[in-house]
């Protein structure tokens, strides 16, 4: 595969434009509970916000309670300043990859009253995947497999970005919360030249994949979170344009993923994907050829896959 357009980034190995990205997140803090994690912000991976409860932030990969309770004065100040959610309770924050997500109480209202906020904080680190271009010089098309804040989407980012070298503006995000290009008018300046579809509520994620393939000359379709069987039917179709797919989906292993009846469209009767891209643990990786490992899970063989080790931060 030749390249179309050559990037040449900075040295630098740290995250894209951090220092910003956090200060429109601390910007959505009352004062005293802002004062409570600044400090730390630059390491913290995630914040919750339970009324009633200690603040508790994630630092490397371990839940800390802070000697702070979250007030209802911290609550109200919160959900004036969140205001609208998507259908599936998320939202983002403009021009970062922060996720926000909202929990709802069950107070008699049809809908409930918010009874806290999870802040997921995404970051774009320059050349974190650059150990997988020879994967998606061979093919850009892949499914990341991984569990719940394993960094799934942060590798997605990477590998987008990377993509959309090869394809400037034909790789396209179809992105519903943000977290990948992020959220607002103007994609974040970390992910390249990949073209960027919103979707404005994650019942409209299929429509939009269809209409990404339709009408917007993609040679890799990007989609975070695959867990629909309408979407894994239409990012299964998209393969008839001769789209390639690269995507993320929730799960242990490729064996849990494979029995997941939603997902049987990427897979049988052959599969869309050409690598499976497990995370083992954070910057670790294994790489397997999708025909392979289905082959071989069928005839109830241990599969065989490559290990990469990610660029470290």
């Amino acid at each position: 595969m030749t390249a179309v357009l050559q990037l040449n980034p900075p040295p630098s190995s740290g995250a894209i434009n951090e220092a910003e990205d956090l200060r429109k997140l601390l910007a959505y803090f009352p004062n005293a509970m802002r004062a409570q994690v600044e400090g730390d912000i630059g390491r913290i991976e995630e914040i919750k916000i339970r009324f009633g409860r200690k603040l508790w932030v994630l630092l490397n990969g371990r839940y800390v309670a802070y000697p702070y309770t979250i007030e209802l004065a911290d609550m109200q100040f919160l959900i004036s300043k969140l205001g609208t959610f998507r259908d599936d309770n998320r939202r983002g924050i403009d021009g970062t990859g922060h996720r926000i997500t909202r929990v709802m109480g069950s107070d008699g209202t049809d809908e409930g009253s918010p009874v806290g906020f999870t802040f997921r904080i995404g970051r774009y680190f320059e050349k974190m995947a650059e150990p997988l271009r020879p994967f998606i010089e061979e093919s850009p098309s892949m499914l990341i497999v991984g569990e719940a804040g394993s960094g799934k989407t942060t590798l997605l980012r990477g590998t987008a970005q990377m993509a959309a070298e090869y394809f400037p503006m034909q790789a396209v995000i179809v992105d519903t919360s943000g977290d990948v290009a992020g959220d607002g008018k103007v994609p974040h300046i970390g992910i390249g030249d990949v073209d960027v579809m919103p979707v404005r509520s994650k019942s409209m994620q299929a429509v939009l994949i269809e209409e990404a393939v339709k009408n917007q000359n993609v040679r890799v379709l990007i989609v975070d979170e695959i867990n629909r069987e309408a979407e894994a039917e239409m990012i299964a179709g998209g393969m008839k344009s001769g789209a390639r797919l690269m995507g993320t989906t929730h799960g242990r292993n490729i064996s849990r993923v494979l029995e997941n009846k939603n997902l049987a469209p990427l897979f049988f009767p052959e599969p869309v994907f050409y690598w499976f891209a497990v995370i083992e643990r954070r910057g670790e990786v294994v790489m397997y050829r999708a025909n392979e490992i289905i082959e071989a899970i069928k005839s109830g063989k241990q599969p065989q896959g490559q290990v990469v080790q990610l660029n470290r931060r």
